[in-house]
């Protein structure tokens, strides 16, 4: 989830090659249980998701965040009782939704927040959807009853195109956020089987092919999202471009098979 300004979102939304040859769109209207009414634009790769909000986030002072999606039904409750036992702080819900002709919000996903210490501009999420909501989507489960991302996605945003499109997936997220923060952070993601290591002045956090930057700052500077790391699939016709600016951001073609989208 990143928080971008309203300009460059537009320009994203309305961009035919962002559209067209570099991912799947979708605009969201959402009423929440917890995080209210919010409007959202999903870029879509094969099983990951950039969400961009523009100008406001819900929740209000938040800049962005990490969700982490539970394929495996029951996985949240496990999740629960591993983040007990290594003292991460956390909280559970069971967000509902409002759905046409039923009188009821109904149970869409179990959330875990993550507790990232006070005033966090950034949320770090453990979701795991509802079969009722998989099926509603028209998502069809794996035959061991996984609910896969990619199904989930393929069912929200339709499948691949004759022409494949450029994003494979989000391989890395660079953070800039205090010691603190990175700290709470990499708490959270090593119970999992992520692994930390030192570079710098930056905490890396890595596994399950993707890589955690977090960059520590001090406590004047503005935490946020500033680069996300892509795959891209080679199948896709390259580029003939190598780098397109939205406003704040940029999204740079570094070889025929990585990019990096920038937020400044």
């Amino acid at each position: 989830m990143v928080l971008t300004d309203a300009a460059a979102l537009a320009e994203i939304a309305g961009s035919g090659f962002v559209d067209g040859r570099f991912a799947r769109l979708k605009e969201k209207k959402a009423d929440s249980s917890v995080a209210g009414s919010y409007r959202t634009l999903g870029i879509a790769g094969e099983n990951t998701l950039i969400e961009l909000f523009g100008g406001e986030l819900a929740g209000g002072g938040l800049s962005g965040g990490l969700v982490f999606s539970f394929e495996e039904p029951g996985s949240s409750k496990a999740a629960h009782d591993l983040l007990d036992e290594s003292g991460v702080g956390h909280h559970h819900d069971l967000v509902r939704r409002s759905v046409p002709g039923a009188d009821e919000q109904q149970p869409w996903y179990h959330l875990i927040s993550v507790g990232l210490g006070d005033a966090s501009p950034f949320v770090l999420l453990l979701n795991e959807v509802t079969q009722e909501y998989f099926t509603s989507l028209g998502a069809v489960p794996e035959a061991d009853g996984t609910l896969p991302r990619r199904a989930y996605l393929d069912a929200v945003l339709g499948g691949p195109a004759e022409q494949p499109r450029l994003l494979e997936d989000i391989t890395s997220v660079t953070l800039h956020t205090s010691p603190d923060r990175a700290r709470h952070i990499a708490d959270a993601l090593t119970p999992f089987g992520y692994e930390e290591r030192e570079a710098g002045d930056v905490l890396e956090v890595a596994g399950l092919g993707f890589t955690l930057r977090l960059r520590r700052g001090t406590a004047d500077d503005v935490e946020r999202v500033a680069e996300l790391g892509l795959a891209l699939n080679p199948a896709a016709p390259p580029p003939e471009t190598r780098e397109f600016r939205f406003g704040t951001s940029e999204l740079v073609f570094d070889t025929a098979t990585t990019a990096r989208w920038i937020f400044s």
